[in-house]
């Protein structure tokens, strides 16, 4: 479940200027999986500070490698630096965890450095059951026909969602409720 939820008011706010209040919001020991917009090297200090971990993918960038955990044909687990080289990012310690998946590598970073705690698969396991939040939207939207909206007003937006949650939870409770 959601430790915490919020709705902003402004159009043109999006994930990527939240980072205040999601810290707010956090109880220490929280793991985060962030999308790949999500990548910004000081709030991912500032949420080490604060006791949180988390996990992302890896954006192109040049990195220095410090230690390798382990390596196979299939697994690359590796402590590298992020940011090492001048520029605006002060540089940042992080595990690098490439997973072979068929011909391509999937990329993952995250801030738990030992292996014993958060090994390799589990990121990326982790990781891949992010984008059942991805699928989730996508089949409200579209199954649900929440794809438009009939207003524009705040109040008429909640009443639609609230109104289309309610419904489907009626037909889901006719369709499936006798079982």
């Amino acid at each position: 479940m959601p430790v915490a939820i919020r709705f902003d008011k402004n159009p043109f706010a999006s994930d990527t200027n939240q980072w205040e209040w999601l810290q707010s919001a956090l109880p220490s020991g929280s793991l985060l999986i962030f999308d790949r917009g999500f990548y910004d090297f000081t709030q991912f200090a500032e949420l080490v500070k604060a006791g949180s971990a988390w996990i992302t993918r890896l954006k192109k960038a040049s990195y220095q490698v410090q230690k390798t955990l382990s390596e196979s044909s299939n697994l690359v687990d590796q402590v590298i630096v992020l940011g090492h080289k001048r520029g605006k990012a002060k540089p940042i310690t992080v595990r690098l965890v490439k997973l072979r998946h068929g011909k391509s590598w999937h990329c993952y970073i995250t801030n738990v450095l030992d292996p014993r705690e958060l090994p390799p698969y589990v990121v990326a396991d982790l990781y891949g059951r992010r984008w059942q939040i991805e699928t989730a939207f996508f089949l409200v939207k579209r199954l649900l026909n929440l794809a438009y909206l009939w207003t524009g007003s705040l109040n008429g937006v909640k009443l639609q969602i609230w109104a289309t949650w309610l419904f489907y939870a009626v037909l889901l409770d006719l369709a499936f409720g006798g079982r």
